[in-house]
């Protein structure tokens, strides 16, 4: 990928960017539980890949421009072909169907009282694409289905995952996982979930750090990639202390009864979403860079 952050570029960090926080909106809300809201939860799955589709069209023609080093008019002609003859063209392609189908399993009928198989076909289909993502990044130059892009492939999952139930419960579904007198419930469900996926998106960041950075951590100071990632780690840092506050903190007075705990869970929780948004919008530009080991 280019190195030099020109008009073209910025735009697809911009679109990245866009499309990563769409797709943790519809990881946040399908994780964050059962029983929490679940028509609004639907709801905002829906919307959110909806958006990711729409974001993802858009970021197609910036790729063919960027692979012709064509200008964007004149690299329109050229979509059909990256598609059909490059390797971002055939992950595209995919990552689309199955966003596609991930839609489509939101609008699906649900019955009441039983499991309903489209739930299953959400949630792989969201797993194909974090596999699409993976094989279109860096970690596919060892090739399709190595360890680094499938370390990759869940470090976006678990990234998504931490980031999405923490930005749903902070904004879209703030309102229902507050009321009373299901607010502990729902709180301690979300702390569960996030310290899970918290955990591992930490232990692969860490895998993927140190094959970006070539097993040294020299080109930290010395690449643009090191200096965005050492951003990254510090913003995922504050994010960590916050969430750890609210899960050792406010959560256990929250169970103690003490009417004084949710509201400042929420307002720290409203912080670490601010947080991980930003994180996503870093890892979008880390994306559009090329790693130190390579670079």
């Amino acid at each position: 990928m280019q190195q030099a952050f020109d008009p073209l570029v910025v735009a697809q960090i911009v679109l990245a960017a866009g499309a990563d926080i769409a797709f943790a909106f519809a990881m946040g809300a399908v994780l964050i539980g059962a029983g929490s809201g679940g028509s609004e939860r639907l709801r905002i799955v829906r919307m959110a890949l909806a958006a990711w589709i729409v974001v993802e069209t858009l970021y197609l023609p910036l790729q063919a421009s960027a692979m012709s080093g064509s200008t964007l008019a004149d690299a329109l002609p050229a979509i059909p072909l990256v598609i059909a003859h490059s390797h971002f063209g055939l992950m595209w392609l995919i990552g689309m169907a199955a966003g596609i189908t991930a839609l489509l399993a939101t609008i699906a009928p649900r019955p009441a009282h039983r499991h309903a198989v489209w739930t299953d076909v959400l949630q792989a289909a969201l797993v194909v694409v974090a596999f699409a993502h993976a094989a279109s990044t860096h970690a596919a130059d060892a090739g399709d289905f190595s360890a680094a892009e499938l370390v990759h492939m869940v470090h976006l999952l678990a990234t998504a995952g931490w980031a999405g139930v923490v930005i749903t419960a902070a904004w879209p579904l703030r309102r229902i996982l507050t009321a009373e007198p299901d607010a502990a419930a729902n709180m301690t469900r979300l702390s569960n979930v996030a310290t899970c996926t918290f955990l591992i998106a930490i232990a692969t960041g860490l895998m993927n750090a140190y094959r970006g950075l070539g097993g040294t951590l020299a080109p930290l100071t010395s690449s643009l990639w090191g200096q965005l990632l050492e951003a990254k780690v510090i913003i995922v840092t504050v994010a960590i202390a916050i969430g750890a506050i609210n899960r050792f903190v406010h959560l256990r007075h929250m169970r103690a009864g003490n009417p004084a705990a949710l509201p400042a869970f929420m307002r720290l929780l409203t912080m670490e979403a601010v947080l991980l948004v930003l994180a996503l919008a870093v890892a979008a530009t880390l994306g559009h860079s090329i790693p130190a080991a390579t670079g």
